[in-house]
């Protein structure tokens, strides 16, 4: 089970380098994050997007289930407290957020934005769980967690079509896709 799982991490973290890589072409000046930074600042990069720097999470596509086919383009994954109990990549110190979508490449937005958005919907809910099976359609702002799995995270489905209410966000189409 043990060489699995690290199979899994390391197929993880390829798809993972391979997402940030593929956004890093939209910006100038590109420098990586240390692993240091990456794990408890919560950010990938640091380079220029139209002129500016600034510090990026790049966020793959998600599925809503790991046995799931596909991947989904309905909702995002926001992680608000990490495995280890500790504040999540929404509270890092990435000045935007990257989700890599399906019906454009990019959505790039402000972290504290989604932050201050999110976290509004979370009280709203008093932070509470759903009462879904793992298996029923996510339910929004709803309390996830994997404590079944010994792990200390918790983390909501937020809708694309909320986020893209928020003021500071930009829809990237990659260079070669057009």
């Amino acid at each position: 089970m043990k060489e699995k799982m690290s199979d899994y991490l390391k197929d993880f973290l390829e798809a993972a380098k391979k997402v940030e890589d593929s956004f890093a072409k939209n910006l100038t000046d590109v420098v990586k994050a240390s692993k240091k930074q990456d794990m408890y600042e919560h950010w990938d990069m640091v380079g220029k997007l139209d002129g500016e720097s600034f510090r990026f999470e790049v966020k793959g596509k998600k599925k809503f289930n790991r046995k799931d086919l596909e991947t989904q383009d309905e909702m995002a994954c926001i992680e608000y407290v990490n495995v280890n109990g500790y504040p999540g990549w929404i509270q890092g110190n990435a000045d935007y957020i990257v989700f890599q979508r399906k019906i454009y490449d990019w959505l790039v937005v402000n972290r504290k934005e989604l932050w201050d958005m999110v976290h509004d919907k979370l009280k709203e809910r008093n932070f509470s769980a759903s009462d879904r099976q793992w298996f029923e359609p996510k339910e929004p702002y709803a309390t996830y967690d994997r404590s079944f799995f010994n792990k200390k995270d918790k983390f909501c489905w937020v809708p694309f079509e909320d986020i893209e209410k928020l003021k500071d966000i930009k829809k990237i189409k990659n260079a070669d896709s057009l």
